[in-house]
Formats: structure tokens, C-alpha cells, sequence
């Protein structure tokens, strides 16, 4: 295998909830930049959170399609009396799947592709004629899966209760002056608003040049699919769309 030493790996996650998931990557000698490129807004309450909210116990199925809808949703219900005990959780992927837990909230369902189409996929097996889903979700979020599941008979209500935004880069000066200094060998994108924050927070004029005989891993298709919108294309692609499957793609690729 060609050694990772020298290798400087980007990864657009924080470092206390990334790190586990790169040891493998240190220990293997690259040199680890942890650089979160965006951030979570929590929503002020919509009329039609608090419709959700207060006919709470018609849903059949809650589904979390992000750990971070899963930490602003804890969040919303905190000082209110609402029983989980007859909903079904589905969570999107392994991450998705801890925070829940981490929360106190029991994941039901998991698919085999943690992705929108995946769960699409996994909700096929279920009758959903007649069936209510609540989705709380960021603003960033498509309608992909609402409509993947309304075809399938379910009642949707997709509602987004946080914004996303490019993060404070006077809270990252110490890593922006680290990756001007060092330009990374391979970039990790584990969503498409975490790449188009990456390109927004470095001001980059020209993606082309910018990563020019640079490796660049995104988590899934989706955020595949944003990265290639600019020309691009992702060297690495896990099949398994989590961090924990995102250091063995890697070391698999220089293998």
C-alpha cells in the first residue's frame, strides 16, 4: 500500500464528534485537518411545527434523516409532554442512528443504503396506505423523499426546523491558515452544503483549479452528485455513506 504519511486529509466535520472515525487514518501516518464548514440554526417555531407538535399522536412513522435533525428536534420537545411510544423511528444512516440513541429515542428502522433513496427503498416493505410521516429536516432539504414516500400510499408532513449555514471562519482562522499554508492532498465532503461552504468560507474563484490533482471522497450520491454539478468528480465514494465507512474507502483507494 502506498504509506499515508505526508498525506494531508480535510475533513469538513468537527473534531470531537469526526475523530473516532479517523484514527485508522492517523495511525496510517496522514495528517488529519479538521475543518467544520457549516453550522446548525434551529428554526423559530412555523405554524406548521406547531401543527405537527400538536397532532403529534396521529404519526405512524418519524424519520431522521440527519443526526442534526435528530439534536434540534430533542430540542424542540424538551419542555413538552410528547409520547414516542407508539411512533416508529427511522434513521438514515449509522450516525443518524447513535444520535437518536444518544437521545433516548429507538431507531425502528435503518435501510441497507443510508440515503433518501434507500429509505425510500426500505419503507417499500411496509404498507404505507393511509399512513402519516413526520419529517423534521433542514432547509436545505429536497423533496425527494416526501414524494418517494407519497407514492408509496403515506401521508407526509416534511417540515424543516433548522437552517444551515457557512460557518464563522473567525472561529477557524488557526485551520483556514493551515490549509492556505498546506494545501491538502485529499478532501472529505460529507454533505452537499459542507462542500459549497468549503468552496464559499475559502473564496474559491475557480473550482477546477482550486482542485486540480486533488482527491476529493464524498460521503454518498447526493453530495457525489453536488460536487460533480461543478465539474468535478469524487475519486472515492464509500459504500457504506458514514463516516465509519469513509477511512477504509480511503485506504482502499491507496492500496
Amino acid at each position: 500500500m502506498k504509506s499515508l504519511k505526508n498525506t494531508t486529509i480535510l475533513i469538513t466535520k468537527p473534531k470531537e464528534s469526526a475523530e473516532k472515525y479517523f484514527f485508522k487514518l492517523s495511525n496510517e501516518g496522514a495528517k488529519i485537518i479538521y475543518f467544520p464548514t457549516i453550522k446548525i440554526v434551529p428554526k423559530n417555531e412555523s405554524p406548521e411545527l406547531k401543527f405537527v407538535i400538536n397532532q403529534f399522536s396521529v404519526y405512524d412513522y418519524m424519520i431522521f434523516s440527519s443526526s442534526n435533525a435528530v439534536k434540534v428536534f430533542k430540542e424542540i420537545i424538551k419542555n413538552r409532554s410528547i409520547d414516542l411510544s407508539k411512533i416508529k423511528i427511522a434513521a438514515i444512516g449509522e450516525k443518524t442512528s447513535e444520535e437518536c440513541y444518544t437521545n433516548g429515542f429507538k431507531v425502528d428502522i435503518i435501510p441497507e443504503e443510508y440515503s433518501s433513496k434507500g429509505l425510500t427503498i426500505k419503507f417499500s416493505k411496509h404498507n404505507l396506505i393511509g399512513k402519516k410521516i413526520f419529517i423534521p429536516c433542514s432547509s436545505l432539504t429536497n423533496e425527494d423523499l416526501k414524494l418517494g414516500l407519497m407514492e408509496l400510499g403515506a401521508e407526509v408532513d416534511l417540515v424543516h426546523v433548522y437552517d444551515v449555514y457557512p460557518n464563522d471562519l473567525s472561529e477557524l482562522a488557526n485551520e483556514y491558515d493551515e490549509i492556505t499554508k498546506t494545501l491538502p492532498d485529499l478532501f472529505v465532503f460529507t454533505s452537499p452544503s459542507s462542500f459549497n461552504s468549503f468552496v464559499s468560507l475559502m473564496r474559491i474563484d475557480d473550482v477546477l483549479i482550486y482542485f486540480y490533482k486533488k482527491i476529493i471522497c464524498a460521503i454518498g450520491s447526493t453530495t457525489e452528485k453536488a460536487i460533480n454539478n461543478y465539474g468535478l468528480n469524487a475519486q472515492i465514494v464509500p459504500n457504506t455513506f458514514a463516516l465509519s465507512g469513509i477511512a477504509d474507502s480511503i485506504i482502499e483507494y491507496f492500496n
